[in-house]
């Protein structure tokens, strides 16, 4: 299976790189009563209240309080919307009503903040420097009414710390990565190994009276920036495609979300600084067949420019509440990223072959481009320039932690659509005050939006069982190829179940819809949601001992799987998600 090139269908974006294809062919076979009455539920009434979170701050980057709703406008694709909902929230500083951190305070909706590591694009140093003061940058994270959360990017995105409230978990675990291995280190060198590799190229020719400097190895010298750009470019994707995956993961968390995503930057137009080195000083434009050179550098750059790529992950980050806050762990860049050591080749003392100061800023810029894009189209600030993690992530919580929320009905459905949005301050109240929030919104199903719930219960947790529902397994006794079975049990109390008098008979009878999810964490895999859904009581699925009773034949090779489950009575829209580890064994020889 590939990867969408779009992040619109959330649930489809497969957590690493690969996935066995045997696992798309799950919930096969359904009992011969469900399946009789299987069909799909058509959602007669599903209002959404859509909320956009807005921060507020003032010229010195404080939170300003105290406004109201006539204070903001808002518009959805450039047409006036009125705020049904308003809500000024401050949980920085909130009292928790237990010592317990794992028990649930009171309060305004949840808040969830996710420090999320991309190792592949993390010098090592940067990253020592960082975990160093972690644990003093964020002690302002402890006066937040929170939940706290620990993921990282290696081979593929890993959930590390599930949600908690207890954030020295998270500190705890994050100490621990400080010890292993940052594959972003071994990247640190190969801008600078590229452009000493063009200049030993260009200088090979100048010695051959039958070549000439940038005409006759032009090609050469193209080949080189454009090996260099394409490696850039395939640490971008991946950092881009995991953090796709971690927004999908927390798609169905309740609340806020705010992440903070840790690298040592990643480049909009990867090469850039490489092409632009080639035309302006290895091969200035000094005549007419020269002048073509800067076309082909201009289209190169072009080719590798990924801006669309971190615009639709920005998209996905708000269709799922997901603000980013970009923190550039390289710190303050003084000087040159390439060592004044390096072979520039033979005329380097002379410094006419060393990057100039423009082209080191031009990659400043760039590597730091794409951190800034994320965070401003997501509500959310990039965090850079800076050697001390306590002066980056010092004023995060309290920023999180102090928002206007804005919600409004959306009566104009488009499913599956990407919405623009614009909050502004009315009556003058926007002078020197700079207004934050998500740029984007995605109208979406109530079938997505159930789907969703489960897959954030499989991979973090936070079972919720108000239907009393029970999750059982057994052997189906039947393998399908490379597959085994699992019957997956599912029942639920009957008298947890709303039933409407059936006009005619005045016998009750109801709806339930069922959906199953199965993960392999240790393998990175997972199978597709599927759902079907049965009536129940008169004209239904019957009551047997108390309860409706479904079994769901599952085909899916051996391993150690978590199972999320959920049913929903339609009739009042209570939800049940429970989740249970169950180890599918290998199906015996024929």
């Amino acid at each position: 299976m590939q990867r969408l090139a779009s992040y619109g269908r959330d649930l489809v974006v497969l957590r690493g790189q690969w996935c066995a294809v045997c696992l798309v062919h799950c919930l096969v076979a359904v009992s011969p009563v469900l399946a009789k009455q299987a069909e799909p539920f058509r959602e007669t009434v599903d209002v959404e209240v859509v909320e956009i979170d807005v921060m507020v701050t003032d010229r010195r980057g404080r939170p300003v309080r105290g406004l109201e709703r006539d204070d903001f406008e808002l518009t959805v694709d450039g047409r006036p919307v009125q705020i049904s909902n308003f809500a000024d929230f401050r949980t920085y500083g909130a009292t928790r009503e237990s010592a317990d951190p794992d028990v649930a305070v009171g309060g305004p909706a949840p808040l969830t903040i996710v420090l999320y590591l991309d190792a592949p694009n993390t010098y090592a140093q940067h990253r020592e420097r960082l975990l160093g003061r972690l644990e003093e940058a964020v002690a302002p994270w402890r006066r937040v009414n929170a939940r706290f959360m620990l993921a990282a990017l290696d081979e593929r995105m890993e959930i590390l710390v599930p949600p908690t409230r207890d954030l020295d978990q998270v500190l705890s675990a994050a100490a621990g990565l400080s010890a292993g291995s940052a594959r972003g280190g071994q990247s640190r060198g190969v801008r600078q190994r590229t452009i000493g590799e063009m200049i030993r190229n260009d200088e090979d020719c100048g010695g051959n009276p039958y070549c000439a400097p940038c005409e006759d190895n032009w090609g050469d010298l193209m080949a080189i920036a454009r090996a260099f750009a394409y490696g850039e470019s395939t640490r971008v994707v991946a950092a881009l495609d995991g953090l796709a995956d971690l927004v999908t993961t927390l798609a169905g968390v309740a609340g806020r979300k705010a992440v903070i995503h840790v690298s040592s930057g990643l480049p909009q137009r990867p090469g850039e600084s490489a092409f632009v080195y080639l035309v302006e000083q290895l091969c200035p434009p000094v005549n007419s067949t020269i002048m073509r050179n800067l076309s082909d550098a201009a289209g190169a750059i072009l080719d590798f420019d990924r801006g669309s790529r971190f615009n639709r992950v920005s998209a996905h980050a708000n269709a799922n509440r997901v603000t980013i806050y970009a923190l550039d762990a390289a710190g303050i860049r003084a000087g040159s990223e390439s060592d004044v050591s390096a072979p520039f080749g033979r005329t380097a003392l002379g410094g006419r072959r060393r990057p100039s100061s423009s082209n080191e800023n031009l990659h400043t810029t760039n590597v730091q481009q794409g951190l800034v894009l994320l965070a401003d189209e997501t509500g959310g600030r990039a965090l850079l320039n800076s050697n001390d993690a306590t002066d980056l992530l010092g004023d995060v919580a309290e920023e999180v932690s102090n928002t206007y929320s804005l919600g409004f009905v959306l009566n104009d459905r488009r499913p599956e659509q990407v919405r623009q949005v614009e909050v502004q301050l009315a009556g003058g109240k926007g002078k020197g005050r700079r207004v934050r929030y998500r740029r984007s919104f995605r109208d979406k199903t109530l079938e997505e939006r159930l789907a969703e719930r489960l897959l954030s219960l499989a991979y973090l947790g936070d079972e919720e069982n108000p239907l009393s529902a029970d999750v059982g397994f057994a052997p189906s006794g039947e393998a399908r190829g490379r597959l085994d079975g699992l019957i997956v049990e599912v029942a639920v109390p009957a008298d947890s179940v709303t039933l409407i008098p059936d006009p005619d008979s005045g016998e009750g009878k109801g709806r339930l819809r069922l959906w199953l999810l199965a993960v392999d964490e240790d393998k990175g895999t997972r199978t597709t949601v599927r759902q079907t859904g049965a009536r129940v009581g008169a004209g239904g699925v019957p009551s047997i001992a108390g309860a409706y009773r479904f079994e769901v034949d599952v085909a899916i090779p051996a391993g150690t799987y978590t199972v999320a489950a959920g049913v929903r009575d339609e009739t009042t829209g209570v939800m049940s998600l429970v989740r249970k580890d169950v180890v599918v064994p290998l199906a015996p020889p024929e």
